[in-house]
């Protein structure tokens, strides 16, 4: 694993601070969405607002940091989100790193609704629904 790398946490729904902590690093974007998105889609570790990403939902493929978590809303509303933080890299690059990402876990439906935004620490975040809205009468 070697020695820990300054990295920034990304927090469900908010801004991020940095921490130091060791980044498993991985392969392949496959590999690390293989990895991320078995552990980010078990209802127990769902972000609920305010709470912390740790490092099981992070790892590092060359340069690039991932980070992977299904949010919870206070209208328990939830969203798959995949976030992105490398040196110069721009949306569409990390588009395409999405696109490997979830690869092993998901087709990929390159017309499917994903919202993206950077934050002010440049990392690029993709989120969508994760499930269906709640059925009201």
């Amino acid at each position: 694993m070697g020695a820990p790398l300054v990295s920034f946490l990304c927090l469900a729904g908010g801004p991020t601070r940095m921490l130091r902590s060791p980044v498993q690093s991985l392969k392949s974007m496959e590999e690390a969405g293989g990895a991320l998105l078995q552990k980010a889609v078990d209802p127990s570790r769902w972000m609920l607002p305010g709470r912390r990403v740790t490092v099981d939902n992070r790892c590092r493929v060359g340069s690039v940091e991932v980070c992977a978590t299904v949010d919870v809303t206070p209208t328990l509303e939830t969203y798959l989100r995949v976030s992105f933080k490398g040196p110069r890299l721009s949306p569409m690059q990390a588009a395409e790193l999405l696109e490997q990402f979830t690869s092993v876990k998901y087709t990929f439906i390159p017309n499917i609704e994903w919202f993206v935004e950077i934050d002010a620490r440049q990392w690029i975040h993709f989120s969508r629904p994760y499930t269906q809205p709640r059925l009201q009468a």
